[in-house]
């Protein structure tokens, strides 16, 4: 192997690894009120997040993907812990977005659209989560990064 196809691999190495995680300023834990009611966004790299939807009661594992503006929608996984006997999860789709995130100002700005039951085919839980009744049923939730140090 020649010099130069070793600097392209090095440099390869050095920059992928940068690429996929191109909004680390993002990854943390956010809520409406660190430490309070309101539920959070946990984000651990620009793809895979959880979220407390309702405390003690509703948490799950998300998918994120990248808009070219920066955005991120955000796609149901999993369920982590239920207490929920409501929402029939074998019938929320993987493949709409739960919600919309962005970043402004060092404020996560989090768009929630509820999950979509496919058999109902509408969005069901809009209103319930923590977050979007902290935030007075709005649909710009505002969460601020928490640092518990």
């Amino acid at each position: 192997m020649d010099s130069k196809m070793k600097k392209i691999i090095v440099i390869l190495l050095c920059f992928i690894p940068a690429l996929a995680f191109a909004n680390v300023e993002n990854i943390g834990y956010w809520s409406v009120k660190c430490g309070g009611f309101g539920g959070s966004v946990e984000i651990y790299s620009s793809d895979e997040a959880k979220i407390n939807i309702n405390d003690n009661n509703l948490y799950i594992s998300v998918h994120l993907v990248e808009d070219p503006d920066g955005k991120s929608k955000v796609f149901y996984r999993d369920v982590i812990e239920s207490m929920n006997d409501v929402i029939n999860w074998a019938d929320i789709s993987q493949s709409k977005p739960i919600a919309e995130l962005s970043t402004q100002n060092g404020i996560l700005h989090v768009s929630w659209n509820g999950f979509y039951d496919t058999k109902k085919k509408s969005y069901v839980w809009k209103t319930e989560p923590d977050f979007v009744v902290a935030s007075d049923g709005g649909r710009d939730i505002k969460m601020k990064k928490c640092n518990f140090q």
